[in-house]
C-alpha cells in the first residue's frame, strides 16, 4: 500500500469507546471507592491509574459491568478468585 493510501486509512479508522467497568475491590480514600463505574475504562482517573500501577492485582477487580453481578456474588466466596484478589489487594494497602 502506498504511504499516501495508508495514512488516509489510518484517519479514517473509528475508535472504539472502551465498556464502562466497575471497580469491585476495597475502598482506599482519595483514591478510588469501591463499586465506582468509570464510563471508558481506558480514561480512569489519575489517582486510579496511579493506584493501580502501585497495586497490580487490584486490576483483576476492575471488571466490564456485564460481569458485575457475577464478581460481586463471588466477592462473597473468600475462596473464589475474586475474593481472594480482594484480600491481596486489602492486605497490599495495610
Amino acid at each position: 500500500m502506498s504511504e499516501r493510501k495508508q495514512t488516509a486509512a489510518e484517519n479514517t479508522a473509528t475508535v472504539e469507546k472502551t465498556s464502562p467497568v466497575v471497580y469491585c475491590g476495597p475502598s482506599v480514600k482519595n483514591t478510588v471507592k469501591q463499586f465506582t463505574v468509570y464510563s471508558d475504562g481506558d480514561a480512569l482517573p489519575d489517582a486510579v491509574t496511579d493506584f493501580l500501577n502501585r497495586i497490580p492485582a487490584a486490576r483483576g477487580l476492575m471488571v466490564p459491568i456485564a460481569d458485575f453481578a457475577n464478581t460481586r456474588a463471588a466477592l462473597e466466596n473468600p475462596k473464589s478468585g475474586a475474593g481472594i484478589i480482594f484480600a491481596a489487594v486489602k492486605a497490599a494497602l495495610n
